[in-house]
């Protein structure tokens, strides 16, 4: 099973909403709104562990239209270029952002969680040896 990231399904949302200028959480069924938001949902199967169900309420729509935009990607990933490029371009990005994330992780944060992990085991070992000292007096 593939490894999903930490992207959330609203910065997604958020990125799919930008990219192809258009709201994808409008209700209507026009072509570049149901392209849009099949992308969304394929983008959210690849990069996330949500459910279809909270996919779904993420733009207003059940499971079973998370299901149905499936369906429509992989059919208009074949027949319409452009919905295949947005979705690479798209793809790219989430990456290269996840990428960034787990860089930014590992190098400001990790070193200062060690660092505080450290300082509190290293308090609690000062206090055990002041309890010994004062029971050795």
């Amino acid at each position: 099973m593939k490894a999903k990231s930490n992207i959330s399904v609203w910065r997604i949302k958020k990125l799919v909403n930008k990219f192809l200028d258009i709201d994808i959480t409008k209700n209507t069924r026009t072509r570049e709104y149901v392209y849009g938001r099949s992308i969304y949902f394929k983008l959210c199967r690849e990069f996330t562990h949500a459910t279809l169900e909270e996919i779904g309420q993420s733009v207003g729509r059940n499971h079973a239209s998370v299901i149905h935009g499936l369906t429509v990607f992989d059919v208009m990933a074949v027949y319409k270029d452009t919905v295949l490029s947005y979705y690479k371009d798209l793809k790219n990005i989430l990456l290269d952002k996840s990428k960034e994330d787990l860089k930014k992780y590992n190098d400001e944060t990790y070193y200062k969680i060690k660092y505080d992990e450290l300082l509190i085991e290293y308090r609690k070992l000062l206090s055990q040896v002041s309890e010994y000292e004062t029971q050795d007096t």
